[in-house]
């Protein structure tokens, strides 16, 4: 389910409670669904599971997900390539991410 714009902002506000483990060590009242979309993404496709997933593409637009993918060196390799594909992002384009610990 897509969120209208104007309903965004309560539903980020409600996914940040669900999903606060996934931001630990983050102050979730300072984080900013548009200003850290990178973060936010990579944070809930790593460490969200299914319910992850399901916000990430609830949230933002494939455009977001797609920056934050092809950007991020911090994203799983195996997420990277699944959303790589979902979001058809050619594997040229993907940053050289160093080796998953």
């Amino acid at each position: 389910m897509r969120y209208a714009e104007e309903q965004r902002p309560a539903a980020f506000r409600k996914m940040l409670q669900e999903m606060k483990p996934c931001f630990w060590d983050a102050d979730i009242d300072a984080l900013d669904m548009d200003e850290n979309a990178p973060y936010i993404i990579t944070r809930l496709l790593n460490a969200g599971g299914m319910a992850g997933y399901c916000w990430t593409v609830d949230l933002y637009p494939e455009s977001a997900i797609a920056y934050a993918v092809i950007h991020r060196r911090d994203m799983h390799p195996i997420v990277r390539n699944f959303m790589a594909s979902r979001c058809h992002i050619p594997k040229e384009q993907l940053v050289n991410a160093p080796a998953w610990r």
